[in-house]
């Protein structure tokens, strides 16, 4: 059965408000997250570069979050920046946090909820966002099938870039790498929108009720 629920039923929405000075970051630690870092980390998921926090300092309170929570740079889900974290992190000013109650919905499964309803739906403040929720096993499946198709772009840039890189090295292969990388461009646009429209084809509504009619049916 497929539930309609508030975004805040199943998941905690937690914002930051706190910038931090030079002085409290160090080599090791918790990363700290901003919005400057947020964009940054949308462009390559890199997090080596990213201030980090020895919270040893009680006094100073910054707002820690989980791995698996979205991170989002606007209230506004139309207008936002979607980030899905691996790790446990801090996050300042201009940052908020989605934290999935991953006994309801997967964090996976409302990362890509939130990415359909961008492409796809009007402007909506966050807490008043509804969605669809299918049964966990339903939610993992979609989420495998998903995921395989967006781990098909994660090292794009770097595949692009190393085919783009060969002409400098090889003079004789000039024009074969130029091919290589247009018709990896190619490749990759078609990946995206193969992406899209499997987003649509799940959260419209009518896959996941065919998948349900049929689970009935067995």
């Amino acid at each position: 059965m497929v539930k309609q629920v508030f975004l805040e039923e199943v998941a905690k929405i937690q914002i930051g408000n706190r910038i931090m000075n030079d002085q409290f970051f160090t080599r090791e630690g918790t990363p700290f997250i901003t919005e400057e870092t947020l964009l940054k980390l949308l462009i390559e998921d890199d997090f080596s570069q990213v201030p980090r926090i020895d919270y040893s300092i009680n006094e100073f309170t910054v707002l820690q979050v989980p791995a698996k929570s979205i991170l989002l740079n606007k209230i506004n889900l139309k207008e936002a920046s979607i980030y899905r974290c691996n790790k446990d992190i801090y996050i300042g000013h201009g940052i908020i946090a989605i934290i999935p109650n991953e006994s309801i919905v997967i964090s996976d499964y409302l990362f890509h909820f939130l990415k359909w309803y961008q492409e796809n739906k009007e402007k909506r403040n966050i807490y008043r966002l509804m969605l669809e929720l299918p049964p966990i096993d339903i939610q993992l499946k979609i989420v495998q099938l998903l995921n395989a198709i967006q781990h098909l772009t994660m090292n794009k840039d770097s595949l692009v870039m190393a085919i783009e890189e060969l002409p400098q090295r090889f003079d004789h292969i000039s024009s074969q790498a130029k091919q290589h990388s247009k018709d990896l461009h190619h490749g990759f646009e078609q990946i995206q929108h193969l992406y899209s429209e499997m987003l649509h084809k799940i959260f419209n509504g009518d896959f996941l009720n065919d998948t349900l009619r049929q689970l009935g049916n067995q």
